[in-house]
């Protein structure tokens, strides 16, 4: 396990790790005695943060609040202030958990980090499962309206096919009006062709695999605009 241990009181320190290696077993340590000094770490490296609310330069609630959009290990607050409100704040701000030193912490502060660690660790796989769901969706709804872009442009193009053909079954056709619909009878195939090649590349590169469709005016894609040029 890796903890950062934010406190300015050496002696505090001192009793925190021995605290936490006799209840947790081999455990590594960051010490930082500033907000500053522990603003400069990547604070999403460790498994916990002990924060001491009395800093020499800000208060644990400050540093809690300029953490609140960066990615970080779960807090514990830490601190020697009986005050209510500043254990809701602490929480409100993004702390797991709010704790005051006393000489009974000792003997529980490795139960209450170990059962913060757990508890992140079990929420991050929950988290892990649902994004994973979520991309599932999106990925069948992507291809769905897909398919349905994909029918609605072969639906466009077989209309013609079959009027075109319709018509040549009248005999009072000219020749020429024949060779017409014939003509538009191949350049609607020939738009199908590249409509369906067009579908395989997606298909083969999987591009839309990651596209989220909420983000995709009507879910027209590339496919929408295919078609053979007049």
């Amino acid at each position: 396990m890796r903890l950062l241990l934010i406190e300015d009181d050496p002696d505090q320190a001192l009793l925190t790790r021995e605290a936490l290696l006799e209840g947790l077993g081999e455990t590594e340590f960051v010490e930082a005695d500033t907000g500053a000094s522990a603003l400069e770490l990547d604070l999403a490296s460790f498994d916990a943060i002990l924060l001491d609310n009395n800093l020499p330069d800000m208060t644990g609630l400050e540093i809690l609040a300029r953490i609140a959009d960066r990615p970080h290990a779960p807090v514990i607050m830490v601190t020697g202030d009986e005050v209510l409100e500043t254990a809701v704040e602490a929480l409100k701000k993004g702390a797991e958990d709010f704790v005051i030193k006393s000489l009974e912490l000792q003997h529980l502060l490795p139960h209450i980090v170990d059962r913060t660690v757990t508890s992140s660790v079990q929420r991050q796989k929950i988290a892990e499962v649902e994004s994973r769901e979520r991309e599932r969706k999106i990925q069948i709804e992507t291809l769905k309206r897909i398919m349905m872009t994909l029918a609605h442009h072969l639906n466009n193009a077989i209309m013609p096919i079959t009027f075109s053909a319709e018509l040549c079954k009248r005999s009072e056709l000219s020749r020429d009006s024949t060779l017409r619909l014939v003509q538009t009878c191949l350049k609607e195939t020939q738009r199908i062709n590249a409509i369906i090649e067009r579908f395989e590349q997606y298909v083969e590169s999987e591009e839309f695999k990651y596209t989220d469709y909420l983000d995709l005016k009507n879910a027209m894609f590339d496919v929408e605009t295919l078609s053979v040029e007049d």
